[in-house]
């Protein structure tokens, strides 16, 4: 007889394997209908008899009894459950899962975390246990030891100091000592035999000096980094890693992603084949660099400038016949004179950029099926190439400029004027201002590339803020001329070609420049004005809303002078003169009167201040000789009246 608890749990129990069974036919139900129902073994009309005997004999009553029935069918099958699985997973997931299995390999890692090393279940399984094991306590003692069994020529000894768990144990003892001379001519091609710089302590702690505030002395590391070594566009680091295994002590071993990376690091600075045959001199370094090298980037580069200057040759006699009519006559039209202007600015620099380009493919590796050439000279091609390309954007600039002023300003007439001064003003100062940016990024992409020397990058940043903070206050002036010269030609205050007054001289704006502007004065000299100047200082310009101007003439009469002649011949000249606008009417009023002369304004109006300045002169000088003939008794004068007494 059960007790209530006994029967409780009983029950408890058969309601958990009903659910688990549930679950379990659910499943299978699932893949009956997305998989192929192929799983039998045998003849497929011998599973579909037994099946429906089986359907036919024993009828299940619910869902449970069915899966029950399914799974019996598949052990009868001799069907597993990794046969289902494998038709189930898509081809493609499984081969991303053996490719991720080989890019991370076995690299023993237990998963236990230690700060103070690696924890292994393995290392070197493929190669044969040692008697006595090499000493590699210490970073130092594991640099030295791999050294010292290089220059041994023991290659198969040197490889207990690399951790070679990313590769197959059965290929380890194949490929180990060709990884060992590999990388012992990396590191002495990179000079990464870097012994002073390397803890003689087992913990890898530098112990810092009194008041030493670096980040890295005085803490104990489980991985000490020897150096980078570049490889095409990335930067590629070599680790010490310190690893122990099982209960054993630690040691320090190259990591096994540094082990990994040495093949395609060789590939790029392995020594040419070729080099065997050459001369012994050829082979002398200058600056890390052998004299073949730099013969074969002279040689690569005259050869690339050659089919440069060879292109650039076509392309002249190919301009010389689309600018040529039939006569041979120079064709002068805008379109002929533009292709032409582009062929003459664009040949040279894009030459040496193409060229300096294909230099750069070289010493980089960027070529198919060419090794890397003098790897040590990329930043200074790198320079020449940003250099050459900063040659090319310039005239680029300067082109689009001139091909702007051909066709929006030349073409415009006289009437519009006013549009042209506008153009000529934006034109002059966006191309510089392009230039300058584009100078300022070609300065800073070109020292991009010295970023990634080691230490290189810290002293420039450090160099840049000061150097910004001295520039700052030193070229505040320069600075302040720069952002003028933009905010003028933003709102324009002055244009090319407006006529101001400046320092009481009458001037017309030649040019507007980075910092300053250049006056030309009516008597052909040229006055230097910062930029400043026009945002700061108030400046006199009689053609900034529209050209037309109007000036005036002050003469001074006697009191007995005709006025309403002198006015008449005034009018009279005006109108008789070619520079008038022919449509403000010429006036003159009587101002002022002073005890001896009576003062006469004289006002008359032409299209340009340059035409109403010529007009006031030519009208000044002609009323001057009426009044000297007509009315010459009534120009001023000083009179004496003298009284002659009584004689008597």
């Amino acid at each position: 007889m059960q007790t209530p608890s006994e029967f409780l749990r009983s029950h408890s129990q058969t309601q958990f394997l009903s659910r688990l069974l549930f679950i379990v036919g659910t499943l299978f139900i699932l893949l009956n209908i997305t998989c192929i129902p192929a799983y039998a073994a045998s003849d497929i009309k011998e599973v579909d008899r037994q099946n429906s005997e089986a359907a036919i004999t024993t009828k299940p009553e619910n869902l449970v009894e069915y899966a029950a029935q399914k799974i019996d069918t598949l052990k009868e099958e001799g069907v597993t459950v990794s046969a289902v699985a494998a038709e189930v997973i898509s081809p493609l997931e499984k081969k991303a899962v053996q490719q991720a299995g080989v890019l991370q390999g076995d690299s023993g890692l237990t998963g236990d975390y230690n700060e103070s090393y690696y924890t292994l279940d393995k290392l070197n399984a493929g190669l044969p246990p040692l008697s006595e094991p090499p000493n590699l306590s210490t970073p130092l003692a594991t640099l030295e030891f791999f050294q010292s069994a290089v220059m041994k020529q023991q290659y198969d000894l040197a490889a207990y100091a690399l951790n070679m768990n990313l590769i197959d144990d059965e290929s380890q003892s194949s490929q180990a000592m060709d990884l060992v001379k590999q990388l012992d001519f990396l590191l002495v091609e990179k000079h990464l035999y870097v012994f002073d710089k390397l803890p003689d302590r087992p913990d890898g702690l530098i112990e810092p000096p009194l008041g030493s505030t670096s980040s890295i002395q005085g803490v104990p590391r489980r991985s000490i980094q020897l150096g980078y070594i570049d490889y095409r566009e990335r930067r590629v680091p070599l680790h010490l890693e310190r690893v122990r295994i099982g209960d054993g002590a630690p040691f320090w071993v190259f990591s096994a992603q540094t082990v990994a990376n040495i093949d395609k690091l060789y590939e790029q600075y392995h020594p040419a084949k070729f080099e065997r045959y050459l001369p012994s001199w050829t082979k002398l370094k200058i600056f890390n660099i052998a004299i073949w090298e730099f013969l074969a980037l002279l040689i690569f580069f005259s050869f690339t400038m050659g089919i440069g200057w060879l292109l650039s040759t076509a392309a002249g006699k190919l301009l010389n016949w689309y600018v040529m009519d039939k006569e041979g006559n120079r064709l002068g039209t805008l379109h002929h004179n533009g292709v032409e202007d582009l062929v003459n600015k664009l040949t040279v620099p894009l030459t040496f950029t193409l060229s300096f380009s294909s230099v750069y493919s070289l010493v980089s590796g960027g070529f198919p099926y060419l090794d890397a050439l003098a790897s040590s000279t990329r930043p200074i091609i790198w320079v020449a190439l940003v250099f050459s390309a900063m040659w090319l954007g310039i005239r680029v600039i300067n082109f689009f400029a001139n091909r702007y002023k051909d066709l929006q300003i030349e073409n415009l007439s006289e009437e519009n004027f006013d549009k042209s001064r506008s153009r000529r003003t934006y034109m002059s100062i966006f191309r510089r201002v392009f230039i300058f940016v584009m100078i300022l990024g070609g300065i800073w992409i070109g020292l991009s590339e010295f970023t990634n020397i080691d230490g290189l990058g810290k002293t420039l940043l450090t160099s840049a803020g000061i150097a910004g903070a001295v520039l700052g206050i030193a070229a505040q002036p320069i600075l302040g001329n720069i952002i003028a010269g933009m905010q003028v030609a933003i709102t324009q205050p002055v244009r090319i070609g407006d006529t101001v007054m400046m320092e009481g001289e009458w001037s017309t704006i030649e040019d507007l420049g980075y910092t300053y502007a250049v006056l030309k004065t009516w008597d052909e000299r040229r006055l230097i004005v910062p930029m400043r100047h026009f945002v700061t200082e108030i400046v006199e310009n009689w053609s900034h809303t529209e050209s037309h101007q109007i000036t005036v003439i002050y003469l001074y009469v006697d009191y007995g002078a005709d006025i309403d002649a002198i006015r008449q011949k005034y009018i009279e000249l005006v109108k008789e003169n070619a520079l008038w606008d022919g449509e403000t009417e010429p006036e003159m009023f009587t101002v002022s009167v002073s005890e001896t002369t009576i003062k006469l304004r004289c006002s008359q109006a032409a299209n340009s201040p340059i035409d109403a300045w010529m007009l006031e002169c030519a009208v000044r000088e002609q009323m001057l000789g009426y009044l000297y003939e007509k009315q010459k008794a009534y120009l001023p004068a000083e009179r004496l009246i003298v009284k002659v007494g009584d004689s008597s």
